[in-house]
């Protein structure tokens, strides 16, 4: 795809041609009807997916495509738009789901401004949410029929903005101190010295960033200036607040600063208000942060790495008194969900940036991104991260929880016994620190595990490492702390009950046992411990979500389960 200043430079053209023979495979103008907004927004939806399916390009709308002479043909669009609520209408109104990007671009024709909307195919075949869809062909939108479609799917498009090249001199556009940064990085990861002793030049062409003398944007958003960067992907950006509440912060900063530099300044904000801990063990004073760095540092390089670069936005840190919340542009991908994001094999729309990192050891391409982040902060007792779908958006909530040194310690003695726990284990072993017991529908919801699987999980702590005990037999099983390891983390445990997670989880507990036979209020009481009012309240809330059916009234009333609604395995 072309950039939005060679479409520019592109309009001079209009002087002495019409819009309609500049037109071409990736892109096409459209003039802006004054009769009727609801066509327009028709139209920007119809050509978003048009070009998507053609493997992406630029609609310019404010231009008619049969006038000669820039006076003439320009003739602009409205300059009060809203381009977030056009961007959401694109996406609500397509399957898959697509998110275009929209520009403004000034002119001192018409009413002074052009709208660009930029569509990229990686999740092609599109339509709009009544089933029809056209696809690029030459400079014409053509049904997208079934032969068609069987050519897309032969077809191998590569819409990944990371791997275009930046059609200018490699040299002036590579920072000098992105370099030192990455240079940094690579000694301290131990990437092999032959790389490492390269020249800018070879370092660039050997790890794939520089193409035919060129620069790929991949290799921008790591290496570049500043200022370059700003200019040929503007809509990068990285962003920082120090919240004081959750409207008012006390300190921001933003900037287009290549990958490796944004990340040492946010990490230096962090660090300025990162507590720290110190725990005595023997003659050794251990000191731990708040957040753990490497936590931290694969938090944000997951950010950067796997963001939508099509869209507008900040990979943006808010810190506050308890919390870190991290956000990036773009939605879950590949069948990824908040529900499966530690388990599911990684999916990723930026393959060369995400090569790129890899070679020069800031990521790893192996899916221990997200594990990395779960395991540093349930080694230290915190509670794990938080991932959430927000909008066009994914947000990252880590918990600013107390440190464990007795839980640290705990598996470090394990460890000196050959007994390495993985994350599963360990969430398991969290969650019973803060809850008295757990059984299997609930390990399986923290673990995002099958139920089979996660019977296995709590068999093998229970039979193997004799770090919980099962109680009761059959369906009411469930498991608690042994002695042993209660005794060795029994000023750890609290108790203190996570009103939210447990709720949640009973849901999963009451919907399992409704898979077997119905229940009644007495029977839901007797599972979970709660009072005649509470158990009312929640199934009340499944009834809602079309999960549970209630019948009868007074004491016999029933509950039963909604087989067509529910798959709780």
């Amino acid at each position: 795809m072309r950039s939005i200043n060679e479409i520019e430079k592109l309009l001079d053209e209009l002087d002495h041609r019409i819009a309609d023979d500049l037109e071409a495979h990736d892109l096409d103008f459209k003039e802006w009807t004054s009769r009727s907004f609801d066509d327009n927004v028709k139209r920007i939806i119809e050509m978003s997916v048009c070009m998507a399916n053609g493997g992406g390009g630029h609609i310019v709308f404010g231009v008619a495509d049969r006038v000669q002479g820039r006076n003439n043909a320009i003739r602009g669009v409205p300059n009060d738009l809203d381009l977030y609520k056009l961007q959401n209408r694109v996406y609500t109104k397509t399957d898959p789901h697509l998110l275009p990007t929209f520009q403004f671009i000034k002119v001192p024709e018409g009413t002074g401004t052009l709208l660009v909307v930029s569509a990229t195919g990686e999740m092609a075949p599109y339509t709009t949410t009544d089933g029809s869809a056209t696809i690029r062909r030459g400079k014409e939108c053509l049904p997208l029929t079934g032969s068609l479609r069987k050519e897309m799917a032969g077809t191998s498009l590569d819409t990944d903005l990371t791997a275009e090249l930046v059609r200018e001199d490699w040299e002036s556009v590579i920072s000098a101190t992105a370099m030192e940064k990455v240079r940094e990085t690579m000694n301290s990861n131990n990437v092999p010295m032959e790389l490492r002793e390269q020249n800018d030049f070879d370092l660039l062409h050997s790890i794939g960033a520089l193409r035919d003398n060129h620069l790929t944007k991949g290799g921008l958003l790591i290496f570049g200036k500043s200022e370059i960067i700003e200019r040929i992907i503007p809509q990068y950006r990285w962003s920082y607040r120090k919240m004081q509440s959750d409207t008012d912060y006390v300190l921001r900063d933003d900037g287009h600063q290549p990958i490796p530099i944004a990340l040492y300044e946010l990490e230096r904000y962090l660090a300025t208000d990162n507590r720290i801990v110190t725990v005595e063990s023997g003659l050794f004073h251990h000191e731990y942060s708040t957040y753990p760095n490497i936590a931290i540092r694969e938090a944000l390089l997951n950010a950067f790495g796997h963001r939508d670069y099509r869209i507008y936005g900040s990979v943006m840190l808010k810190q506050y008194n308890e919390k870190l919340v991290l956000t990036n542009p773009g939605t879950f991908i590949g069948g990824i969900n908040s529900g499966n994001i530690l388990h599911h094999p990684s999916v990723t729309r930026n393959n060369h940036l995400m090569d790129l990192l890899d070679r020069l050891r800031l990521v790893n391409r192996s899916n221990l991104g997200v594990p990395r982040i779960y395991r540093a902060l349930l080694i230290e007792g915190k509670e794990p991260p938080i991932y959430r779908e927000v909008g066009n958006s994914i947000e990252l909530t880590l918990i600013s929880s107390p440190l464990y040194p007795n839980f640290k310690a705990f598996i470090k003695d394990l460890q000196s016994q050959n007994i390495q726990l993985d994350v599963d284990e360990l969430i398991i072993l969290q969650y019973l620190i803060r809850h008295e017991q757990i059984d299997t529908p609930t390990a399986a919801h923290i673990a995002q595990r099958k139920s089979n699987h996660a019977r296995e999980l709590l068999s093998k702590l229970a039979n193997q490492y004799r770090l919980i005990d099962p109680v009761g037999r059959g369906k009411g099983r469930y498991y608690i702390l042994s002695k042993t390891t209660s005794d060795a983390l029994k000023r750890e445990m609290s108790y203190e009950r996570q009103v939210e997670l447990d709720d949640e989880a009973a849901k999963i507990r009451i919907l399992t046992v409704l898979k077997e036979q119905n229940l009644t209020n007495q029977d839901v009481r007797q599972m979970t411990g709660w009072n005649r009012k509470k158990v009312y309240k929640i199934i009340k809330e499944l009834e809602s979500s079309g999960a549970v059916t209630i019948a009868g009234k007074g004491r016999g009333t029933r509950y039963t389960l909604n087989t067509d609604k529910n798959d709780v395995d």
